[in-house]
């Protein structure tokens, strides 16, 4: 703003250095136009003695007019173009600070989605690492029972997100999505001669093994792909009257992990 007031105020100053100019043009030419017609009143009066060659006549103050018909208009024209740019700057000034607060706004809107979609893709990730993998800790055989017997795996091999209980021997699903889910089992063998079991999705049996024999160990084994709902929970059950064993080998094992939310 300041600069271009200066600027303004130079050409001010230039078009009154030509109107000064002008001037002393206009100057000149009067006094040519008062000595012709100082000579031509002469040539018409010539016995008047009284004339003064100094005096005012008509073709002076004809060139005082056009001094002034140039000069005052030039400084009021650049005086009201100087007081219209100064408007306009204003103008301006205003609408780039209106324009400043509206990107502060869009800024700080930006700065808050981002941190909100961050937080949503902790979130996200986190829930996508669901895995679990655990034994049972026994050097015996558990069973018979004549009840359907919850096994609970005690021997945490692995458990991200933490949401296989070793202490239930459930799994409960963390968010909707599909799920993969495998168990094996074994048995030493004795007079009762079998082993069997579910997998068991809130209460409802899934997938099955089964074994028999006298003679020789059994083992079995079998796996499932659920879809689960929050909250829903997985364990493994041995049947009633069936027995199953393990020793430090870990024979007998469930794990499950989530392939996809949904």
């Amino acid at each position: 703003m300041e600069r271009v007031t200066v600027i303004i105020l130079i050409c001010l100053l230039a078009g009154l250095s030509e109107c000064e100019e002008g001037g002393d043009q206009n100057q000149i030419n009067q006094n040519l136009i008062t000595e012709l017609s100082y000579e031509d009143t002469k040539a018409e009066n010539n016995n008047d003695v009284s004339a003064d060659p100094g005096s005012e006549t008509p073709a002076t103050r004809t060139a005082n007019k056009t001094t002034d018909h140039l000069c005052e208009p030039n400084i009021y024209m650049v005086l009201k173009e100087l007081g219209a740019l100064e408007e306009r700057q204003k103008a301006t000034v205003r609408a780039l600070e209106e324009t400043n607060t509206k990107l502060e706004a869009s800024e700080k809107k930006v700065a808050a989605l981002n941190s909100t979609l961050t937080e949503l893709r902790t979130t996200y990730e986190g829930q996508r690492q669901v895995a679990f993998s655990a034994a049972l800790p026994t050097e015996a055989t558990i069973g018979p029972a004549n009840v359907l017997y919850p096994l609970v795996y005690r021997h945490v091999l692995y458990n991200v997100g933490g949401h296989y209980s070793p202490v239930t021997g459930y799994f409960t699903a963390p968010v909707q999505g599909v799920y993969y889910f495998t168990f094996s089992s074994f048995w030493w063998g004795g007079n009762t001669g079998n082993s069997g079991g579910s997998l068991y999705h809130n209460g409802n049996p899934i997938v099955s093994w089964y074994g028999y024999s006298r003679a020789h160990p059994i083992s079995g084994s079998n796996s499932a792909v659920l879809m689960l709902q929050v909250g829903d929970m997985v364990n493994v059950r041995l049947w009633g009257n069936r027995q199953i064993s393990d020793n430090g080998n870990k024979y007998c094992t469930f794990t499950g992990f989530l392939l996809f939310p949904m």
